[in-house]
């Protein structure tokens, strides 16, 4: 008797454990795939807009290109992101899921709220954590409505982590994972690259549809205001923050375009040296390319000075942006942080202005190749 109700326990068991009670049809849920996220300061009202797929809609656009991939927008406002977003479930026909989100744009004066959006967002269970962090300074419904390649979402910034070439952000794309990272640590300055609206380049259909591109970018930092820090001074730190394979250097003799460039490697290392008064900072890039474009007559010695010379105004331009406007654009700050965190406090407490030290800086351009055609 005893052995019939273990064995009828163990099979009603059984039972429990391979029944598929919360059993969802995928074709029965719709995904947010991208996330925008503004603040209201005078209503203290969260402001989010997200784009809903579903996934026969995907197998239908993979199946017949020529029709233009529907995107849905829903806009929810809330004293919390969550509150906002169950604003929009509401309304949403189908089960809601951030399983598939890709992407969350912040536009810019919701950056100081960034701290309590990264609390919400990485809280949530569905949320990963390579969902990855963009700023805008446009309108958040007008870049999820962006158009897009060839009717599909998948051509878009919004969706293509891996950018390679000029397309390139001066500044990496940051995951959540990392950004949570660095935005919390105390020497660290944090970087979001910007989403910007190329409205006249493109021509489709006699009319000009509107992509994205990347512009600038806003450095972070949990005790200072956001900064929007532009193209022309990222050219100096690009070779610190991302990778620059395949982009354009350009060449430049008394001011006239001597010609062009293309990188193909780059080794950077930035040193403390802390003898002295306070102590200094060293910077040394290496950078590998093969020309593009040639205008004027030249050896490759004099390429190589030249090239060196326009990185080397570049990375100044940058270092005295840096100092100017209180920003540590080369995370100075954290390399002797990580140095010497006694050396780190004690600056710290006297109020030194650790990015404003002195720092040397050594650039070698090497010309790799000169293209199909020889030096003249």
């Amino acid at each position: 008797m005893i052995r019939l109700r273990t064995t009828a326990m163990l099979a009603l068991c059984a039972c429990l454990l391979t029944s598929c009670w919360d059993e969802h049809s995928i074709q029965e849920t719709s995904y947010f795939t991208a996330i925008g996220i503004d603040y209201l300061a005078d209503q203290r009202q969260y402001v989010v807009e997200a784009t809903l797929i579903t996934l026969s809609d995907v197998a239908k656009s993979e199946g017949n290109n020529s029709k233009a991939f529907p995107t849905y927008v829903g806009r929810g406002e809330g004293e919390s992101i969550h509150l906002a977003l169950e604003h929009i479930y509401k309304s949403t026909q189908l089960l809601p899921s951030l399983d598939h989100l890709m992407t969350i744009v912040i536009r810019d004066r919701a950056l100081d709220k960034l701290g309590d959006i990264l609390e919400s967002m990485n809280r949530s269970r569905t949320v990963r954590y390579n969902v990855h962090i963009l700023a805008t300074k446009e309108p958040i419904g007008d870049v999820l409505q962006s158009d897009t390649f060839f009717n599909s979402p998948m051509y878009t910034f919004l969706y293509s982590h891996g950018v390679k070439g000029p397309a390139k952000p001066p500044i990496a794309q940051q995951s959540m994972q990392t950004l949570v990272r660095e935005y919390y640590e105390p020497s660290r300055t944090s970087m979001l690259p910007n989403l910007a609206l190329d409205r006249t380049s493109w021509r489709r259909g006699g009319k000009n549809p509107i992509y994205l591109y990347f512009k600038g970018a806003y450095a972070l930092g949990t005790e200072a205001k956001p900064k929007f820090i532009d193209d022309d001074v990222l050219k100096g730190t690009k070779w610190f923050y991302t990778d620059p394979k395949g982009t354009f250097l350009e060449v430049r003799e008394k001011g006239r375009l001597a010609g062009i460039l293309i990188v193909s490697d780059n080794k950077h290392r930035i040193r403390f040296d802390p003898a002295g008064v306070s102590g200094r900072f060293r910077i040394e890039l290496d950078v590998e390319a093969y020309i593009y474009e040639l205008h004027v007559r030249a050896n490759e010695a004099k390429l190589r000075d030249w090239a060196a010379a326009g990185v080397r105004e570049e990375l100044q331009a940058a270092l005295d942006i840096s100092r100017s406007q209180q920003v540590d654009l080369f995370n100075l700050e954290n390399i002797v942080y990580k140095r010497d965190v006694k050396t780190w406090k004690k600056m710290k407490a006297a109020g030194t202005n650790i990015s404003a030290l002195p720092c040397d800086v050594q650039i070698r351009v090497s010309i790799k190749n000169t293209g199909k055609l020889k030096l003249k």
